[in-house]
């Protein structure tokens, strides 16, 4: 095997040693591209904020690792599930596993949302900044790109500590220019830390998390100069059905 191999062909290799595929497909598999975190991580930087870029490359380079692992899930199952199926067992178990002890290594649960809710705390610094500026439509852009269109699920993601302390006090004291964008990046931080103030305590809170995200959402489009909630189905579901239509005016 040649030495100073790239990353995407040694974690190739891994996933074949563990499930017996072909190569090719494996590194298919682990052909690097950039996602909605990186986007955002290049705005970050470009918008001064490096410490969050860097930060928000490394969540990003463990997650994809680990990403890469689950999908292996996947491929080892429509492989064999129905013509080995203990191999499909050993094989699925093993590739869990791995996923699992890539987020351990540093810090993060197999199974929580700490990843992204690391990833929703840059998109929050990028919304902060954009509403300090007069065009902060980039920033604003790469920071919805990070929202799901699931508001249930960014519910329990927004809800989520990450590794370390973050702290969405500083929402308050947010102040800028009074542009369409600015005003707009600026509403859609402070309900982010309206949505991370919401407690773990019952449905009832689950889906008041989920209504403020989809104000977040409906913001940070705004900030961004994209019609709000254009192309987000779920999204405008759960405005129609769980919110009477209307996002609050705050």
């Amino acid at each position: 095997m040649p030495k100073n191999q790239p990353r995407a062909a040694q974690l190739a290799r891994q996933i074949q040693d563990v499930t017996g595929l072909p190569y090719t497909r494996c590194l298919r598999m682990c052909e690097p591209c950039e996602g909605s975190w990186g986007r955002l991580a290049r705005e970050l930087r470009a918008a001064g904020l490096i410490e969050a870029a860097d930060h928000l490359l490394t969540v990003d380079a463990v997650a994809t690792e680990a990403g890469m692992w689950f999908d292996a899930v996947g491929e080892v199952e429509e492989a064999f599930y129905f013509t080995d199926h203990e191999r499909c067992i050993r094989a699925t178990r093993a590739c869990s596993d791995a996923a699992g002890a890539v987020l351990n290594r540093v810090g993060f649960e197999a199974h929580s949302h700490d990843t992204e809710a690391e990833a929703y705390h840059a998109a929050y610094l990028a919304l902060s900044r954009a509403g300090a500026l007069s065009d902060g439509r980039r920033l604003a852009r790469a920071a919805l790109d990070v929202f799901a269109d699931d508001p249930m699920w960014c519910s329990d993601v927004i809800r989520s500590q990450g590794r370390g302390p973050f702290t969405y006090e500083t929402a308050a004291d947010l102040a800028g220019p009074e542009t369409a964008t600015a005003v707009s990046a600026r509403k859609a931080a402070r309900a982010m830390a309206r949505a991370a103030a919401v407690p773990y305590s019952g449905d009832e809170e689950w889906y008041e998390a989920a209504g403020i995200m989809v104000e977040v959402i409906w913001h940070a489009a705004e900030a961004a100069g994209l019609p709000p909630l254009e192309g987000r189905r779920h999204c405008q579901d759960h405005l129609r059905h769980f919110m009477d239509g209307e996002i609050p005016e705050r």
